[in-house]
């Protein structure tokens, strides 16, 4: 279950730059379809979803409670590798405030490699299929 975390230091949407939207756009256009960034904005206002920025860097990210957890989950990046690790771990520590035990990500194959030195490690895979046709 997803939930609004109190105390999110985020960014309101009125911030983001065309530079942080064409980025949303084009991590969304990686992620199967299943959003587009109507959904991501709504999601923001509503407190389901955090927005983060930092120059060109944009995250959106979720707290969702399990029964043995609480996830931060990073919903959607953009930037360089070098400004998404720098505000990732600035995000972190916001997670850490409210209580979060864990990090969570789904994202292409490269940012595995990539972020291997920052402490992450594959959890799970995922895998997608289209039953529509």
């Amino acid at each position: 279950m997803t939930h609004d975390p109190t105390g999110s230091p985020g960014i309101q949407i009125s911030e983001l730059s065309q530079v942080h939207l064409d980025g949303l756009e084009e991590a969304l256009a990686h992620g199967g379809g299943t959003h587009d960034l109507g959904h991501v904005l709504a999601a923001v206002r509503s407190g389901m979803a955090q927005l983060w920025a930092d120059g060109p860097c944009v995250i959106v990210t979720e707290v969702n409670d399990t029964p043995n957890e609480k996830e931060l989950h990073f919903w959607l990046a953009a930037g360089t590798l070098d400004e998404v690790v720098a505000l990732s771990n600035k995000v972190m520590e916001w997670g850490r405030e409210v209580g979060c035990t864990v990090a969570t990500l789904c994202g292409r194959r490269g940012w595995a490699k990539a972020l291997a030195n920052e402490g992450w490690s594959h959890r799970m895979i995922e895998m997608g299929r289209r039953l529509d046709g």
